[in-house]
């Protein structure tokens, strides 16, 4: 079964739901029409004798017809004779039963429970006391009478409740004429149960073995077993077929805002898929022009501001010393508010710059330098881990980081270690640590956590956003952790994990 790639998912899962249905509808048709039939339920008269001497005999159709000994007898052995459902054949296998045990044949007891109904409505007719079986004995003279006399034809079992039934007249009820009664030891009988009087008083039962599936059951599971078999093969193919464009989607979505450069989402698979991928890429479209408006805003601002600022440095050499250095401050922090700005707004531009690096020697190098910057405890650098991306912003982000955990410790620890696929380093504090609603809202654009906007007391509130912006331009992740000890904070950990490259 084909279904052309570009049908709806509707119709794509609607086929294969009517191809399960008729798939699982051939196959259990075969298999009712074709199995081979089942041994039958039931056993020989020989097979019950022997269960009733010997207590246990392997029956032909492979159960096991097993004999009990109880007490009291079971509650058919108070029937009266002749009733009950195929009363007349009951009392043909007492006496076969009787003398095959070589025993009175009012020591045994045979019960044929009813049959099942086979379709609704009306139950079928069962064969009662008003059934008459009759039979001639061989030989001249008439046959015998109902007490065993000559004359009349007698009924086998048929006793009503008012005595002998009369002998049926022509179109009174439905009767069974039989020239000779004879129960073969070999026939294979329908399921009955049988006690037998021991000379104790005990009974000696053999009832119908009960299975745990029957073999028409068992017809239908095997149907079952092979439709599975059969339809697994369908759906995983099916599920390939529409799981794939899904995939390549989610794959070429993820990349949108992380590569500057990505490719237009492939408009492959169902309709569905189609439509949402035309819809991504217009939407990526916006987005590149809407940050490369942002990008050329910001550098137009950081361009035109450049001379002015430059200008006021010349006009401040003739100021008085103490108003010079204060301006010149102004000035200073004016210029990297600026270059901070254009950081943050150009990020996503760093997919073209990323090459191959030793991460491990750069954290080293950078724990070396900025000692300065924070006081810096016994750096741990796993050696040898290689990684792919930008060594300036790499730079910008450690630094970043080390330059917040100094402004709000006394010292700080930088760590490198490799995790799986994956490249961790972490700047850890000794300082107060931050509100838990506030990891994530200290990355924001000029956030800071203390809210006088001095400079004296914070940065300009882009240092965490620009390293954010940079980690994430190089396939990054970079969070913010309270350190616990119980349940007292004793500092920060700012946590950088970087996909590394594996050593073939």
């Amino acid at each position: 079964m084909s279904l052309p790639t570009r049908w709806p998912i509707f119709w794509q899962v609607l086929g294969l739901s009517l191809a399960v249905l008729v798939l699982a509808l051939g196959i259990n048709t075969f298999v009712v029409l074709n199995a081979p039939d089942p041994p039958p339920a039931g056993y020989t008269l020989e097979e019950a004798g022997a269960a009733l001497k010997t207590g246990q005999v392997e029956l032909q159709n492979g159960r096991t017809l097993t004999a009990v000994t109880t007490a009291t007898a079971p509650d058919f052995v108070a029937e009266p004779a002749g009733r009950g459902h195929f009363g007349a054949i009951s009392g043909a296998l007492e006496h076969s039963l009787a003398m095959q045990l070589g025993v009175p044949a009012d020591t045994i007891k045979v019960h044929i429970p009813p049959l099942r109904r086979q379709v609704f409505g009306a139950r079928p007719p069962s064969i009662e006391a008003n059934r008459v079986v009759m039979f001639r004995r061989e030989g001249p003279g008439p046959p015998p009478g109902p007490d065993g006399g000559a004359g009349g034809e007698a009924g086998f079992g048929t006793d009503g409740p008012g005595g002998p039934l009369p002998p049926p007249q022509d179109g009174a009820g439905p009767i069974v004429r039989i020239e000779r009664l004879e129960l073969r030891g070999d026939v294979v009988f329908p399921p009955f149960s049988a006690a037998w009087k021991l000379s104790d008083g005990s009974y000696r039962v053999i009832t119908p073995p009960q299975d745990l599936i029957a073999p028409w059951q068992l017809r239908l599971l095997i149907g079952f077993g092979l439709t599975a078999l059969l339809i697994l093969p369908l759906a995983w193919w099916l599920s390939q077929r529409l799981a794939g464009p899904i995939v390549a989607f989610s794959e070429a979505a993820s990349k949108i805002g992380v590569e500057d450069t990505a490719p237009p989402v492939m408009a492959i698979g169902p309709r569905e898929v189609r439509q949402a991928a035309d819809v991504l890429n217009a939407m990526q479209i916006r987005i590149r022009k809407q940050v490369e408006s942002r990008t050329a805003l910001m550098g137009a601002i950081a361009h035109d501001l450049k001379t002015p600022l430059a200008r006021m440095r010349l006009r401040i050499e003739d100021l008085p010393l103490p108003l010079r250095d204060k301006l010149a401050d102004d000035i200073a922090h004016m210029d990297g508010l600026i270059r901070s700005a254009m950081s943050f707004t150009s990020a996503h531009k760093l997919g073209d710059s990323l090459r191959p690096l030793d991460l491990s020697a750069l954290v080293e190098t950078l724990a070396d330098d900025l000692c300065a910057v924070c006081e810096m405890d016994q750096a741990l650098i796993e050696p040898n881990i290689m990684m792919k991306g930008d060594m300036v912003a790499l730079k910008r982000i450690v630094t970043n980081l080390v330059e917040n955990a100094g402004r709000y410790a006394t010292s700080c620890r930088i760590e490198l270690a490799a995790r799986g696929p994956s490249a961790e380093v972490r700047i850890i504090d000794n300082g107060p640590g931050l509100p838990p609603d506030q990891l994530e809202t200290v990355f924001e654009p000029f956030y800071r956590v203390e809210s006088s906007r001095s400079r004296d007391t914070g940065g300009t509130g882009l240092g965490l956003s620009v390293a954010r912006s940079l980690a994430e331009a190089q396939g990054a992740t970079l969070t913010l952790h309270n350190r616990y000890e119980g349940t007292q904070v004793i500092g920060l950990e700012a946590r950088l994990v970087l996909p590394r490259l594996m050593r073939k």
